[in-house]
């Protein structure tokens, strides 16, 4: 994706905030994706690719770069920093959306 189709999904998460934070927390610029820095962030999908996700709005995320990392291609579940996130699937609207679980000591 280039960076034209990246900011203009930055647009519709965020409008025309030069920062903000993804779904953990970690802050992201606007101006620096693809950028493997402190404040660098890429597109990714909820749902891989390789486990039937699409490349639509519904299935994109912006993420900081190092969080995209943690996540990889787990699905539906993934951690970050030892807590627990679960990709969901709203049927109806057709979109995915993640929620935050309790810490995985919490499973043990």
């Amino acid at each position: 994706m280039d960076k034209k189709e990246a900011l203009l999904i930055w647009e519709h998460e965020y409008g025309s905030l030069e920062y903000a934070y993804d779904i953990v927390g970690r802050k992201i610029k606007r101006e620096d994706y693809m950028v493997e820095n402190q404040v660098g962030w890429v597109v990714a999908y909820m749902r891989p690719l390789n486990a039937g996700g699409t490349t639509d709005d519904g299935n994109t995320i912006i993420l900081h770069h190092h969080t995209a990392s943690e996540k990889g291609d787990s699905y539906p579940e993934f951690f970050v920093d030892s807590k627990k996130y679960i990709v969901k699937h709203d049927e109806i609207e057709d979109f995915y959306y993640i929620e935050s679980t309790d810490n995985r000591d919490d499973e043990l």
